[in-house]
């Protein structure tokens, strides 16, 4: 990896080659960026073997070639008939980086090097916007800077998952039984991934759309049961939440009769304690914790810790063991 130094050189000498180009030739430089790096993650993603990191890559190349795709119908909008040329200037991304992904270390150092590179194609764009002579090219430079925010954030919080993951010791194919809290939602979703990969039936509770929800886990057999006001097929009244402690023990018992594990999550207990009140929130989770501990599972869970007092959430996280 490069070193802040060597990453300050070669950012300046982007934006030097780039500040005085007009929108077109900025335009075009980012169009072949982001098909670079769209090729750049769909081979991460081919060579990766945690189902995570692997559906981490492929959203990433996605997204990038929806950027690709954005910028080169932006750019065939505002010039008709022309396509987008190559620029003399080097790439804002730092070199192909190609693990081998044998180790969690493996994972940990694709991350880092992908997170330098999102944040040094960032840092890029802020830099030629302040010093971009024209109002068009600074508002172009700013709206990438957006972008490569966007992908340095996804990156971040598969980077602190799989670190906490690490120091804790934690691992989703040997997952001990037990009740486990995330304060991140983008997290759960990589860690219900992998927890999936394993062969464990999931069970869910959740306050979003469900499927927004399950976008990230397509083709997974997951039981969704969506927590509303508005009255549409599979959904219940915020009203009648502590009734589904008993349905996801069953399904708990259910699951270990016939040989698997099943794990039950809660979107949101933040939502929760707003209907239940603190103590009927803490009342759900003991009861299903103690399913989970009786029947071999897992009880899976995201909250908002500030919408919690200290002691609120020393007593929520002395029974669901913190994650990330």
């Amino acid at each position: 990896m490069e070193n802040e130094e060597d990453s300050t050189v070669g950012m300046d000498e982007i934006v030097e080659a780039l500040k005085d180009k007009p929108p077109k030739e900025l335009l075009s430089y980012a169009i072949f960026n982001e098909e670079e790096e769209a090729k750049y993650y769909a081979k991460l993603a081919e060579k990766a073997k945690r189902a995570s990191i692997k559906a981490l890559f492929i959203k990433m190349s996605e997204e990038s070639k929806g950027h690709h795709d954005w910028l080169y119908g932006l750019f065939k909008k505002m010039y008709p008939g022309e396509e987008p040329m190559k620029v003399e200037a080097p790439p804002v991304e730092v070199a192909p980086f190609y693990p081998e992904f044998e180790s969690v270390d493996d994972y940990v150092s694709a991350l880092e090097y992908c997170m330098e590179s999102e944040l040094f194609a960032k840092k890029t764009y802020e830099l030629l916007a302040r010093v971009a002579k024209d109002e068009d090219t600074r508002a172009f430079a700013l709206n990438l800077a957006a972008m490569e925010e966007d992908h340095y954030n996804s990156l971040r919080k598969m980077y602190e998952l799989i670190i906490a993951l690490k120091e804790k010791e934690i691992t989703p194919e040997k997952l001990e039984p037990g009740g486990y809290i995330f304060t991140d939602e983008l997290k759960a979703k990589y860690f219900f991934i992998d927890l999936l990969e394993s062969g464990v039936e999931l069970s869910v509770a959740i306050r979003e759309k469900p499927e927004k929800f399950l976008e990230m886990l397509e083709g997974a057999k997951i039981s969704v049961v969506w927590i509303t006001r508005t009255e549409v097929d599979g959904s219940i009244h915020p009203d009648e939440i502590p009734l589904l402690k008993r349905k996801f023990c069953r399904f708990l018992g259910k699951t270990s009769e016939s040989g698997g594990k099943g794990a039950v999550f809660l979107q949101n207990l933040s939502y929760f304690a707003l209907e239940l009140g603190f103590k009927s929130m803490m009342d759900v989770v003991l009861y299903l914790k103690d399913c989970a501990l009786l029947y071999d599972g897992y009880i899976l869970a995201t909250a908002v810790k500030d919408a919690f007092s200290s002691r609120e959430w020393a007593l929520l996280t002395s029974e669901l063991r913190e994650v990330s």
